[in-house]
């Protein structure tokens, strides 16, 4: 509970923590491969206006937070910070990160990126005091791991709910909830809500 009421206190900080431009992206449509299409212009929208990095190393499990799976309370806190937010964006968010499966190392994010298993994960850090050092000797461009969930789309496919989060460090990282709105042929990010921070 303690980290949901400090998010409530950034909130405001963390507003400024990605920039409000948009990102060209093709139209979503409602066929499972523009949904996908689209899913991948969020992606590649929030990365680019969160980080700007030139490479990335994702997990290649989606998650909808630091502890999966996504909690009522972290969705209540979201709702509540996140003005415009529908509740069918909110519902689709729900459906698509029930069962997310795996992102695809097809994707078009614009920018090269690695997916990363868990079981890689561990080998790099469960048993290396160093396990940073060697993450950055391997991707020095990476801003550090990066989780996604699966977005989640209103009936129109105009508005998309997506966490994000990323650890640099042993004790430097933070998540978020972003929402983003179709406006004039592009994503553009109109808010986010910090729910995690070390």
């Amino acid at each position: 509970m303690g980290k949901f009421l400090f998010s409530l206190t950034v909130l405001g900080i963390s507003l400024a923590a990605c920039s409000s431009g948009a990102a060209p992206s093709p139209a979503p449509t409602a066929s499972r491969q523009d949904l996908e299409s689209a899913e991948q212009a969020v992606y590649a929208t929030v990365l680019a206006q969160c980080y700007g990095a030139e490479a990335y190393v994702l997990m290649e499990v989606p998650q909808t937070d630091l502890l999966d799976p996504v909690t009522d309370e972290t969705l209540a806190l979201v709702r509540a910070n996140l003005e415009g937010l529908e509740a069918e964006t909110v519902d689709g968010y729900r459906a698509r990160n029930a069962d997310p499966g795996q992102l695809s190392d097809e994707m078009d994010l614009g920018v090269p990126y690695t997916l990363m298993s868990m079981a890689e994960r561990r080998d790099l850090f469960d048993i290396n005091q160093n396990g940073w050092e060697m993450f950055y000797a391997r991707y020095p461009e990476a801003p550090g791991i990066t989780a996604l969930s699966r977005v989640g789309f209103n009936d129109a496919l105009d508005q998309a709910l997506v966490y994000v989060g990323t650890q640099s460090h042993w004790l430097d990282g933070a998540g978020y909830y972003v929402l983003l709105d179709w406006v004039n042929g592009a994503w553009l990010l109109v808010g986010q809500v910090l729910v995690w921070i070390s």
